[in-house]
């Protein structure tokens, strides 16, 4: 039971290290993470559209 009190302890003085964003700086960051995404799923869906073409009028 000691060991435990010990690492809750523990993570409660980590905790108290750690710096949280603000909303502002979690908004702007979700933001930028929803648009990279669609960009490289974007990216994603016209190379595989390509190689689906090229497949296609290879085999038939």
């Amino acid at each position: 039971m000691e060991k435990f009190k010990n690492f809750v302890e523990g993570v409660r003085k980590e905790m108290a290290k750690v710096t949280w964003p603000t909303q502002q700086e979690l908004i702007d960051n979700t933001i930028i993470v929803v648009v990279f995404t669609i960009i490289i799923s974007t990216f994603i869906f016209g190379v595989d559209q390509v190689y689906s073409t090229i497949l296609e009028a290879i085999y038939r």
